[in-house]
């Protein structure tokens, strides 16, 4: 089984209703990722064949449940809608269909076959719970059409991992401690005796730097350094001439 390495472009809206549509540059697949709240807003050109992956939003841990599923006619969009009423528990939806051509799309077994190995990605991941009930069956395809649709899973997993949905745990040794996803960060609280002001020119404590000073407080505070430095100069002279 190979793998290849590929760009995505990434389609963003001004209208934030709109799905994102996602591309991987120099492939075959055309992919959008698309909210629940948003699916009537599903253009009728992604009534066609292809696979999808309903998505479950990932919990502190990263872990994330998954729902996949193929079209074949009338195609994803109708599937998806029907999903609304099917399924409760996802937030998005990532539809994959065959994008190179217009007048082409994927046929009922090269879906099948997707949905088949993505299942089977999907199961192997520990990051993943699947909510299907039963390995989908995918049908006997062609060396050359395998080969094909292979190279559609790589774009997935990018696009799974752009949006947050890691299939593996991280490694105890990652620079966070692979700690979950999803941190709570607590506001510090305030020491009762605040340590010294630091300079903003990093210094350190210093006494010439004020906290919150009015015009009348900098300019004593100006003069008296200028005096120090005098004092100090006058004091450099005297010294050699003694």
């Amino acid at each position: 089984m190979r793998f290849a390495p590929s760009q995505l472009v990434v389609s963003l809206s001004y209208d934030l209703n709109n799905p994102i549509k996602i591309r991987a540059k120099h492939k075959v697949a055309g992919m959008l990722l698309l909210d629940r709240d948003h699916a009537n807003r599903l253009d009728r050109g992604w009534n066609v064949p292809g696979a999808y992956i309903l998505l479950d939003r990932p919990d502190a841990q990263g872990r994330w449940g998954a729902y996949v599923g193929k079209a074949t006619n009338p195609g994803l969009r109708h599937r998806v809608l029907k999903q609304l009423k099917d399924r409760d528990h996802w937030y998005r939806a990532l539809l994959i269909r065959y994008e190179s051509n217009e007048d082409e799309t994927l046929n009922s077994s090269e879906a099948g076959w997707l949905e088949g190995r993505l299942h089977d990605h999907l199961a192997q991941a520990g990051q993943v719970d699947l909510h299907n009930r039963n390995r989908p069956q995918d049908p006997t395809l062609s060396d050359d059409d395998e080969t094909s649709l292979i190279d559609y899973l790589l774009p997935i997993e990018s696009v799974l991992r752009l949006i947050g949905h890691t299939l593996y745990p991280r490694p105890a040794n990652a620079p966070d401690g692979g700690g979950p996803l999803v941190k709570v960060i607590k506001p510090e609280s305030v020491p009762e005796n605040p340590t010294a002001y630091v300079s903003a020119l990093d210094f350190g404590p210093t006494p010439y730097v004020l906290q919150n000073p009015t015009f009348e407080a900098v300019m004593e505070k100006i003069a008296l350094i200028k005096a120090r430095g005098h004092l100090r100069v006058a004091e450099r002279d005297s010294d050699r001439l003694m």
